[in-house]
């Protein structure tokens, strides 16, 4: 009887196997087939079947346990988390994306806990990389499903899961890029979820839990810790426990500074209750700091291109996330009387760079828009505030207050070459970053002066750093190039307006020239894809698949080559 019993709990799981694989279909499918008889009738049909499999293979499970206690503990993932989903989302969401999910968490716990968990482990110390990948990747699909839920999703709209996992993304990637209204489409639980989403994508879900367990007493792991140090540039122990520390500090001081200003701002203007303005304010906040660009109004912040007090604070709250904390430290030392700035080669060359992006975008934006309907009606005064703004938020932040669907191609144009260089390292924001488009600067004028070094405030960089800045943009530019020719091929829209979307996305940024809720599953699908590289960045996501380097060191022969 055991055997049977067995036999059928295992054929309960591959046939869910099945359903979760029409979950993927109905991702795919739903956009073209939505509305057809037939395909509504199979969907509808397929809902008992995966709720009665369900508790099959649950009531299985149970039957082959050595008792209550074993079976809560080996089904507590399917009891605390998916049954209830299954049951709290019916005629909300199919059931087979639940399932999908479920049966993907399913079989990867069961290859971490087969043999190769020590094989994996030793790949993920040997590889810090792949530790940030899997994190950001499992937030975002939390994120994904909380949003999925009718408590999400306001009345009057059908949740999607493709949508719940886009905004995830976005949301955890810092991007901002939407695919729905968010203050209509979302209840204000989902726009906390957001919000939460934010600011755990923005500092990072390991800088958080390494933040938390330092403030418990908690001590880190080895790989934990390995990681953390090379991503925040922390020599020991003590040096990796302050930087978290004043991480936690900054945001927390920033966000709130911002947050109150904006709140007594939107409470005047607005002539909203007090505590919507704070919600408001705190939202806006979080977003700005995290080079977010979510706002909680269906025109972004377009109302507000002539004030200058939310334009300012914006801006503020943008430029010092898009920083870095390393450089915001830096700052406050120098303010204090410090003299270790002068010889802070990165933290100079982010300010240096930064300063020349937002002069020179703003300029460039001011010329190329002037025979242009995005400003031609604002008053000069205004139209400075919107050609600054502009340039701020072209750098990863993705708040607007014009219109970029009527801007001029040059001023697309530049937009894009902005958004492509993005924000500074170990900041909130993407891109190929301040220090590396500086370092390839720098570079190439040593080269052209037939200097053997490149140097930069009488510190040579060393060559290794050099190669890596090119390799970073070499892999970012091939990732925009082939990706909109996918978009190209899929979706049927100008091929300035598809660059725009794809480097906005792979960039974080969260600018578009309204195009992206139009675009078809494939194309959301691949800017999903371009938004977590671009969160991670092009280079961890390479040393993160990349295979494990082989024993021995060879070397050949040089070779001649002509290149260029």
């Amino acid at each position: 009887m055991t055997r049977f019993l067995s036999r059928l709990h295992k054929a309960c799981r591959r046939t869910m196997n099945l359903f979760a694989v029409m979950g993927v279909a109905i991702l795919a499918l739903d956009p073209t087939l939505y509305g057809h008889p037939l395909y509504q009738g199979i969907q509808s049909l397929s809902i008992a079947p995966i709720y009665l499999l369900y508790a099959l293979y649950l009531g299985l499970g149970f039957a082959l346990s050595e008792g209550v206690f074993p079976f809560l503990v080996d089904s507590a993932i399917d009891l605390v988390f998916f049954a209830p989903m299954l049951f709290f989302t019916s005629g909300g969401v199919h059931p087979a994306h639940i399932l999908c999910v479920r049966q993907f968490i399913h079989y990867f716990n069961r290859h971490l806990q087969s043999s190769t968990l020590s094989n994996f482990a030793q790949s993920i110390s040997e590889r810090p990389a792949r530790l940030i990948a899997f994190s950001f990747a499992g937030i975002i699909l939390i994120g994904a499903f909380l949003l999925v839920l009718p408590v999400s999703v306001a009345a009057g709209h059908q949740p999607s899961f493709l949508t719940a996992l886009f905004t995830s993304t976005s949301a955890v990637c810092v991007t901002g890029l939407i695919v729905v209204d968010t203050p209509t489409y979302f209840t204000l639980f989902g726009q906390l979820v957001i919000m939460g989403l934010i600011q755990v994508g923005g500092l990072g879900i390991m800088t958080l839990s390494a933040g938390a367990a330092f403030l418990i007493g908690k001590r880190l792991g080895m790989t934990e810790r390995a990681v953390l140090q090379n991503v925040l540039d922390a020599t020991d122990l003590n040096a990796l426990r302050d930087t978290l520390r004043n991480i936690l500090q900054w945001t927390l001081v920033i966000e709130a500074t911002g947050a109150l200003i904006l709140a007594i701002r939107f409470w005047t203007v607005l002539d909203c209750p007090f505590f919507t303005a704070l919600y408001f304010g705190v939202f806006h906040a979080v977003s700005a700091f995290c080079n977010a660009g979510f706002a909680l109004f269906t025109d972004s912040l377009m109302k507000f291109t002539g004030d200058p007090v939310v334009n300012l604070t914006i801006m503020g709250l943008v430029v010092t996330g898009g920083l870095g904390f390393s450089v915001l430290s830096a700052i406050n030392g120098f303010l204090h009387g410090g003299k270790g700035f002068r010889h802070d080669v990165h933290s100079q060359m982010a300010i240096t760079v930064t300063i020349v992006l937002i002069v020179g975008g703003t300029l460039m934006i001011l010329a190329l828009e002037l025979p242009g309907p995005a400003m031609k009606d604002l008053p000069w005064g205004e139209r400075l505030l919107a050609a600054v703004f502009a340039s701020v938020t072209a750098r990863t932040a993705g708040f607007n207050t014009i219109d970029y669907a009527v801007m001029t191609p040059g001023a697309l144009f530049f937009t894009i070459l902005l958004m492509f260089v993005g924000a500074s390292p170990g900041s909130t924001g993407g891109g190929i970053k301040t220090t590396t488009a500086g370092t390839m600067l720098l570079a190439l004028d040593a080269e052209m002066k037939g200097r053997s070094a490149v140097v930069v405030l009488e510190r040579t960089i060393p060559p290794v750093i050099v190669l890596r800045a090119f390799l970073i943009t070499a892999i970012s530019g091939a990732l925009v190039a082939g990706c909109t020719f996918v978009l190209v091929v899929t979706d049927d829209f100008p091929l300035l307006n598809l660059l725009f979307e794809v480097v906005s996305a792979f960039a974080t940024v969260g600018l578009s020239t309204g195009i992206t809720a139009a675009l078809s599953s494939a194309g959301q699908v691949v800017l999903i894809f371009l938004m977590f590289i671009g969160r991670i960045g092009p280079l961890t996501w390479a040393l993160s698949i990349r295979s494990t380097p082989g024993a021995g060191h060879v070397r050949y022969p040089a070779t001649r080559l002509m290149v260029g």
